[in-house]
């Protein structure tokens, strides 16, 4: 994940308290380059290990999920296992609404 800065508002306080602060940031996002999907995979594995003993990972996966962030590691998913999550949780929220209404 990548820290906000203070302008984004009191909501992202959290970060303060990020295990991914300072030199591991760089595991959290891709290269500006082609990432070879091995390497990805490994990037990858090596921020969800950091993720995993960080003391915020919930408000930061809630919001990467609520900001749609595009890119990156944050609160132990990437962007496609957030993506699906996202859409998991949309499906079962229209599920709910529809069987109130049944």
């Amino acid at each position: 994940m990548a820290i906000r800065r203070d302008d984004q508002g009191e909501g992202y306080d959290w970060q303060q308290a990020a295990a991914c602060r300072g030199e591991h940031a760089v595991a959290f996002f891709p290269p500006p380059h082609f990432e070879p999907k091995d390497l990805r995979l490994a990037r990858e594995r090596r921020a969800k290990a950091i993720c995993r003993t960080c003391p915020v990972m919930s408000p930061c996966l809630e919001a990467a999920i609520a900001d749609r962030e595009p890119h990156g590691v944050w609160g132990g998913l990437n962007e496609v296992e957030r993506r699906q999550l996202a859409d998991e949780r949309s499906h079962h929220a229209t599920g709910a609404a529809v069987a109130q209404h049944d």
